[in-house]
């Protein structure tokens, strides 16, 4: 056999073997980001009680009074009426964030006035989690033709592992040869 078939022979042998070695060589890279969402505001309308309970033991607010008996001052509690009244028209809003985590976060604000719930708003911004997984090939086989403007043709090939090759050619012409060179990605 002749140094050219010798020379195709050993190349066809290393493609084999470059492209087999390939495809079990897979290298993985995982990347996660958090991408949050659209905040949806919305108010909730208001239900009616699901349960009324009237304990038997209450607490009343009350205030120092005096107690006058045949003259005598006797201090004593009486419950505070105006304080009463005072609560029951108070107009409480309560403003919070239930919870900011993984899944998002959501705000509420809440009104509460005359013995019930007046109001009752929320802000939801929805956090939603973006897994990529990238795989590459680790080792990857390639092949190459060429013309050379010295009447040249060259079959060759080679393989990259990572971003490092390594190319082997078979030069044909009026002077037949092999060449060997390294590559480099960016």
């Amino acid at each position: 056999m002749s140094k050219t078939y010798i020379s195709i022979i050993v190349l066809l042998v290393v493609f084999a073997a470059g492209f087999f070695l390939g495809r079990g060589k897979v290298g993985t890279s995982v990347k996660t980001e958090y991408v949050k969402g659209e905040t949806v505001v919305r108010p909730v309308k208001i239900p009616y009680p699901a349960t009324v309970y009237i304990p038997s033991v209450y607490f009343l607010p009350t205030k120092n009074d005096t107690l006058y008996l045949d003259g005598e001052p006797y201090p004593i509690q009486t419950v505070d009426t105006a304080k009463i009244i005072e609560e029951y028209i108070t107009q409480n809003t309560y403003e919070f964030n239930a919870f900011d985590d993984d899944n998002g976060k959501l705000d509420i604000n809440q009104t509460i006035q005359y013995n019930k719930l007046q109001s009752f708003d929320y802000s939801f911004t929805p956090i939603h989690k973006n897994t990529i997984i990238t795989k590459k090939t680790l080792f990857e086989p390639f092949g190459s033709v060429g013309y050379t403007t010295f009447n040249q043709v060259s079959f060759g090939g080679g393989f990259f592992l990572n971003n490092l090759g390594l190319e082997y050619n078979y030069i044909m012409g009026d002077v037949s040869g092999h060449g060997l060179s390294v590559k480099l990605k960016f």
